[in-house]
Formats: structure tokens, sequence, C-alpha cells
């Protein structure tokens, strides 16, 4: 679940400072730098409307305010008068004193300009790959998991680190938990030989819990180094976009082609 979909993260984001505890206001700094991530990729996937990407602009306390005080606003998770105080604390600018607010920037800044050293790099090795030497390769944004995704001409290209891609296919594989065989996935436990009911029984109920649930026990990096070994890191990025693809290592980086029918749109 996304890390500002929990109401309560809500509140401990939007929350007068002075009405944290000491905990109460590490665990917000922590969330702040987390729900930076959001804007991060958004931002980055902008770039895809300019000519290049160059250096990140500067992230302002207004991305703050527009990605969690308005998300807490529409989930109420603030009052009224907590609204107004953001406000007046964006309008003083004493909204940069906030260490909540300093947490997202700082992390918005250092993922963004990570973002756009990424694409530069990944960029450069699909050129190379690509023998292509006439600037036809261009950023066209990022996808649904964060993946980087380039084009040239009507050809779609997606280039990832062997990090990028392991954690792809970790991510996909954990909101799937509950629909693999409980058999195997026992192999991946410390349950004891015939635990696999207790595992199917965790299956059940609403999938997010269950997923969350199984995410627990499962060894889930085992799993999916295992699962990538049988049919690879392209299934995970093409799932819900084409089952066309093809994917080729070059060097230190996997290079996956998506093979998409006539004006496709990114995922969402």
């Amino acid at each position: 679940m996304c890390v500002l979909c929990d109401k309560e993260n809500l509140k401990l984001l939007s929350a007068p400072i002075e009405s944290l505890s000491n905990r109460q206001l590490a665990d917000a700094v922590a969330i702040a730098r987390e729900a930076a991530w959001q804007l991060v990729l958004d931002t980055a996937d902008s770039i895809a409307e300019a000519d290049d990407a160059g250096a990140p602009t500067g992230v302002g306390p207004e991305g703050y305010v527009d990605y969690v005080i308005d998300r807490a606003e529409r989930d109420g998770a603030l009052s009224s008068e907590e609204l107004a105080g953001w406000s007046t604390a964006l309008r003083t600018e004493a909204i940069y004193k906030d260490p909540r607010v300093q947490g997202f920037l700082s992390s918005a800044a250092e993922g963004l300009a990570s973002y756009i050293m990424q694409i530069q790099e990944h960029k450069e090795a699909l050129e190379q790959f690509l023998e292509e030497r006439n600037g036809a390769v261009a950023f066209a944004g990022v996808g649904a998991s964060g993946e980087i995704i380039f084009e040239r001409g009507a050809e779609r290209y997606v280039v990832l680190s062997d990090e990028e891609a392991l954690r792809i296919a970790m991510d996909r594989l954990a909101t799937g938990l509950c629909d693999e065989d409980p058999r195997w996935l026992l192999e991946y436990t410390n349950l004891p030989v015939g635990a696999a009911d207790v595992l199917a029984a965790m299956q059940q109920g609403p999938t997010d819990r269950a997923n969350d649930i199984l995410a627990g026990i499962v060894d889930l990096q085992a799993l999916t180094e295992d699962r990538v070994r049988q049919i690879g890191y392209g299934p995970f990025v093409a799932e819900g976009v084409t089952e066309e693809f093809s994917e080729q290592r070059f060097g230190d980086r996997i290079i996956i082609r998506l093979r998409l029918p006539e004006g496709p749109d990114l995922p969402e």
C-alpha cells in the first residue's frame, strides 16, 4: 500500500508539529521522506515533454502542500483550522522550519537528481546498444513500477540495472503472493513440511492484507531470484502492457524491447 494511502500516516504528516511526541515526529520525518518519491516519479515523468533530461529544477514547499496536505484534506485527516495553519506557514515561509517538510524536500531533490542521472546513463547505454548516433532515442517517461522508458520511432525500450530489475520483479511478485501455489511458496519459508495448508489459509481474505502477511513469512528475494532464472525480467516489466517483448543483456544493463501497436499510451 502506498505510504499516503494510510490515514494515520497522513495525520502524522499534517498534524501541528507541537502536538507530536518525539517518537511520532521521528516516524513522521521518515514517512515524509518516503512520500517524496511520488513527487519524484511524477516530476521525472514530466521531463518527457522537455527537449532533454537536464538538471532538475528546485523542489519547493508547494510540493509538500500539493502531495501531502491536499491529500490529507481530501481524506479527512486534518481539520479546517490545521489546513489554515499550513496555508499561513506557506505564505510566511515558516513551513521551511518543519522537519517533515525538510525531510520531504531533501528526499525529493535527492531522488529527482538520481533519477535524471539514471535517465541519462540508460539513454547512453541504449544508444550504444542500438548503434544509434543520430539522436533518435528519446526519453518517454517513467512506467508503473518506476522503470525508465525510451522510444526510437515506433519502438519502445526499457533499460534497467540489475538492482532496478530485481526490485521491479520483487514488487510484482509481492502483489501476487496470494495467487501463488502455497506448496511452492512453502519452499521459501521456515515453516515445517506439510504447512502448505497454513499458507493457503493466509491467502484468504482481502488481497492486500494477505500479501502483506505472506511477505513477512516468505523469503521474497530468494523466490524472485529463482523465478527470474526461469523466465527472466521481461515478463515483470511487460505485465499489463504487452505480451510481446524481448530481453537482452548489454554489459551491466538489461534492455527490454516492448512490441506495441501503433500509438500506445504509457502505463498509468
